[in-house]
């Protein structure tokens, strides 16, 4: 019995261990297809984005094609700044392989029109044909592009870019500023407004061929180019070309370093005209030093002199300390106070406090302000904003100098009164003889009017921008006395107009260099403006190290005078009376 069963139990053992390996096999199997399939679902699913993005640099090269950058255009639509499209030709060599296999004739019809609309040798453009590099000729002429773009030849593929033109060259070179070679603001409106300015680029994705080359006609649009928006600038470019030639000649008859003038309506703080000379061509900026091509108007600053006496006449006038035939002691020219001795271009007795402006008396105004006070007169001068920017759109501006008044010295009250003490620049003198323009109010200055996209939308926050810091009473007081400096008893009757109702101060200030001023070194400077039912117009110029005479009532007030006489032709303004313009000797006069 228990041999016949030994064999029954073998079997049996056998079974198990078969079955022991399918189970064995079937999980292997089972693991395997896990594995698998988790490597797929990674690949596949997870690393999907990634394979992608391999496999789309692999088979596509990505375009960038730039967006068209805005026009900056002045105020009665004359375009300033543009980008001129240019066209670079280009071989399709995936289609060219093509052609050579299916219709060869047709490489020779290609090559021969290439070679009549570029002028070029019909070898030169088959040689080029067979070079891996595809470019033809770069930047074609227009009627190039047309010829080609109308004759519709395969093969061939033309790309976009644009050059920054300024079709202009210097004029408002100092408003408009440049770009650099990506076509990036680098100076004034270009630099201030380049993210309005600036287009979006366009993004493409290129298919490629085996070899890596570039399939033009099969591409995939990622992201279209946008054209840039369109500035409109408050410019009157008619009243710039004046203003560039007025002080052209200013600058051949004195041969300064430099003149600045600025003419803004004193209602509302637009600028309608800003030059600086020298000046540079927009063009090719790298052919000028930056001492030229940065806006002295903004960033420079200067010692105002008189024409800060202004503003501690309206102060006292103001605190009703002083009525205009109030008599003030001049002290004949010569006064010793605060340790050290005032003097007076012209020995002055007895004046008026009208007169004390009009003859521009140091003495005078010195006494005017310490009757007001040292802690008034800060205030006063805080409220024309001095020491702080004007906020003009413009980069670079400064803030200029106006120490608080902890900082004053004993001295500082027979300084600042007088313009001493005290660095402004242009654009701030400007701001504060238009106070007396338009009724007392402090505007900020500024060179845009509007925005052109999509949606078209004037700049609304400049014009609400407007501060009473004097009195309409006030005003008018200052304003009988400023007229008194353009009168033939004032400091600049080369301003006068006849017929016109004009205002001013004239200013002298003595350069200093590192805290010592220089002999025979001055800066002449005339702020005015003129009153019409038409318009009120401010303009400052200012004159750098005048060579010979110096006073601003015989440099800068001439040039006032030629400047707003142009302008009073330009807008038809009628005088208030019917006069003939008379003009007195300019060189008998001085600050």
């Amino acid at each position: 019995m228990r041999f016949f069963q030994k064999p029954q139990l073998l079997k049996v053992k056998q079974d198990n261990i078969f079955d022991f390996k399918i189970k064995v096999t079937k999980i292997l199997f089972f693991i395997g297809f896990i594995i698998v399939f988790g490597k797929i679902f990674t690949l596949q699913i997870i690393n999907y984005p990634k394979y992608e993005k391999v496999d789309r640099k692999t088979k596509f090269a990505k375009i960038i094609i730039p967006g068209e950058r805005g026009k900056i255009l002045d105020k009665n639509g004359r375009i300033l700044a543009f980008d001129l499209p240019s066209y670079s030709l280009y071989f399709d060599t995936w289609m060219i392989k093509n052609l050579r296999e299916k219709n060869p004739s047709y490489l020779n019809y290609l090559c021969e029109n290439l070679s009549r609309i570029l002028k070029m040798e019909k070898e030169e453009i088959e040689k080029l044909m067979n070079k891996p590099y595809s470019l033809i000729k770069k930047n074609l002429k227009f009627e190039e592009y047309i010829e080609i773009k109308e004759k519709k030849l395969k093969g061939i593929y033309t790309e976009k870019s644009y050059k920054r033109v300024y079709p202009y060259g210097r004029h408002l070179c100092h408003i408009i500023g440049y770009t650099d070679t990506d076509r990036n603001g680098l100076e004034g409106v270009e630099y201030f407004y380049n993210s309005f300015l600036r287009g979006s680029n366009g993004i493409y994705l290129v298919l490629k061929d085996g070899l890596g080359n570039l399939i033009p006609s099969i591409k995939k649009e990622i992201s279209r180019e946008k054209k840039g928006k369109d500035i409109v600038l408050t410019i009157d470019s008619n009243v710039q070309f004046i203003v560039e030639e007025e002080i052209k000649k200013g600058y051949e008859k004195f041969n300064p370093k430099n003149i600045s003038v600025i003419v803004m309506d004193a209602d509302n703080g637009e600028i309608i005209a800003l030059a600086n000379y020298p000046n540079f061509d927009p063009n090719n900026p790298g052919e000028y030093d930056f001492s030229i091509i940065k806006n002295k108007c903004v960033t420079d600053l200067f010692e105002p002199g008189s024409i800060f006496k202004i503003v501690t006449a309206a102060s006292a006038i103001e605190e009703n300390l002083f009525r205009p035939d109030t008599i003030i002691m001049c002290e004949y020219g010569k006064w010793f106070v605060r340790n050290h001795y005032l003097h007076d271009v012209h020995p002055y007795g007895a004046l008026t406090f009208k007169e004390v402006v009009a003859k521009s008396s140091n003495i005078g105004t010195v006494k005017i302000a310490m009757a007001l006070g040292e802690k008034k007169l800060y205030e006063y001068c805080k409220k024309f904003r001095f020491g702080e920017k004007t906020g003009i759109d413009l980069p670079g501006e400064t803030a200029g100098i106006f120490r608080p008044l902890y900082k004053w010295s004993s001295y500082s009250i027979t300084a600042i009164p007088i313009g001493q003490e005290v660095g402004i620049t242009a654009v701030q003198g400007i701001r504060a003889i238009s106070v007396f323009a338009n009724g007392g109010y402090l505007v900020r200055p500024h060179v845009i009017k509007e925005i052109k996209g999509e949606e078209t939308y004037e700049i609304e926050r400049y014009k609400n921008e407007k501060i009473r810091i004097i009195s309409s009473k006030t005003v008018e007081i200052v304003r009988d006395m400023l007229k008194e400096v353009v009168s033939e008893e004032g400091t600049a009757s080369s301003a006068k107009i006849e017929g016109y109702n004009i205002y001013g101060k004239t200013g002298t200030a003595q350069k200093a260099i590192n805290g010592k001023y220089v002999k025979g070194k001055y800066v002449s400077s005339f702020v005015g403006f003129l009153l019409s039912n038409k318009k009120n117009i401010a303009i400052s110029v200012n004159v750098d190290e005048p060579k010979g005479k110096y006073f601003g009532g015989i440099v800068a007030a001439p040039i006032f005078r030629d400047i707003l006489i142009r302008i009073i032709n330009y807008y038809e303004i009628s005088p208030e009376k019917n006069l003939k313009m008379v003009y007195k000797d300019e060189t008998k006069r001085t600050d």
